[in-house]
């Protein structure tokens, strides 16, 4: 298992330092080229399919962080049972013996990268996330307009405040008035 996927993982066994080009998620290991093209050749590994280093380093850490391994049988996990939506190691496979669509993981990874369904996801996700920037700089816009009004209603509230004091004054010099020419005391 390599330790650091930027270097390959054969290589650095062996305490030589080489850049890695591709990723086997079977064996878990980074390749550089030339371990590439053996890991290629090798009976046992001849049919698992590797991605370019780029490929997987993108996938970011929550990925990476997947166990990899049958907790239960401490070994690697190779299929998946479609129909209980969970992963299998050949040791566990005895128990979903009539369930018709477990696959190979290596089958299903294959082409997910280029497959329409992935396309189209990542499509999906991009205008959800310009939708959302958009919803968010509305939203931003409004709260600045509601500052907005709520200013000018406060001085609509202040001048009609000095409005009403204004016509309580006079009202009250009137009514003084008329009661000073009423009562002469």
């Amino acid at each position: 298992m390599a330790s650091n996927p930027i270097f390959c993982g054969i290589c650095d066994q062996r305490h030589i330092t080489k850049p890695s080009t591709d990723w086997c998620s079977e064996c878990n290991q980074a390749l550089c080229t030339e371990c590439k093209d053996f890991h290629a050749s090798i009976k046992a590994s001849q049919n698992h399919s590797t991605i370019p280093i780029s490929n997987h380093l993108a996938l970011g850490s929550s990925f990476s962080q997947v166990e990899g391994h049958c907790s239960v049988h401490d070994d690697k996990y190779q299929l998946f049972c479609q129909t209980h939506d969970c992963l299998l190691c050949l040791t566990c496979l005895e128990e979903h013996t009539k369930c018709g669509d477990v696959v190979r993981i290596s089958k299903l990874t294959r082409d997910v990268k280029t497959s329409e369904s992935f396309v189209d996801t990542q499509n999906s996700l991009s205008d959800i996330i310009l939708n959302l920037s958009k919803i968010q700089s509305h939203l931003e816009e409004n709260v600045c307009d509601i500052k907005k009004q709520k200013e000018s209603i406060l001085r609509e509230i202040a001048q009609m405040r000095k409005e009403i004091d204004s016509h309580l004054d006079q009202i009250e010099k009137s009514l003084k008035i008329e009661l000073s020419k009423v009562v002469k005391v």
